[in-house]
């Protein structure tokens, strides 16, 4: 089972990276390159941390050395007002491709091009981004994405908009530097599974 991180204090810098499973063709003897779209594109991203007390740290430096085990984290979207969007769930099962249709969403709200969402699907979240802004209508959407699907949803699972969260294995914990005056400063990469 995932270790969930505290939600506070809030990260105070998180850098976007992509793993991607996109192929780049590009032809030998001329011809214009190509780029194959494939699931299995997932973020990975690096969370900066406010000064801590070294008290305070204690339980993320425990959780964020834990081996073999997963984290859960919000994602920050600095200055966005999630807002109302309702009771989100995936409408069908079998959803496949860079589009995923949610139902239970509040009428007129708006996912923005660029705004994180996440699903929660057997027991695993997988972080998505909006390709474009869809207003909801009749209380579903269709959500175009930035990347595929990576597997596809069962009907009504969880789709986490008012605060998503990327789920994922640990990478490039830095070593917890405690300055003098007991302050602990963080720093570390939340990577998906696939």
């Amino acid at each position: 089972m995932a270790i969930l991180l505290p939600s506070e204090p809030a990260a105070a810098m998180m850098s976007i990276g992509m793993v991607r499973s996109a192929n780049d063709l590009s032809p030998a003897f001329s011809g214009a390159d190509q780029q194959l779209r494939r699931k299995g594109s997932r973020y990975a991203l690096t969370f900066t941390m406010p000064s801590m007390e070294y008290v305070e740290a204690m339980p993320w430096m425990a959780d964020l050395g834990a081996e073999g085990q997963t984290v859960v984290m919000d994602v920050v979207q600095p200055g966005l007002d999630t807002g109302a969007p309702g009771a989100p769930l995936v409408k069908g099962a079998g959803q496949a491709g860079a589009a995923l249709i949610i139902d239970g969403l509040t009428n007129g709200y708006i996912i923005r091009k660029g705004q994180f969402f996440s699903v929660v699907s057997a027991g695993q979240r997988y972080l998505y981004q909006a390709a474009a802004s869809v207003t909801v209508a009749g209380g579903q959407a269709m959500v175009q994405l930035q990347t595929m699907l990576r597997r596809p949803p069962n009907d009504n699972d969880v789709v986490e908009i008012a605060q998503p969260r990327i789920e994922g294995f640990v990478r490039d914990y830095s070593d917890p530097e405690v300055g003098v005056d007991h302050e602990v400063i963080l720093s570390f990469t939340i990577r998906e599974r696939r």
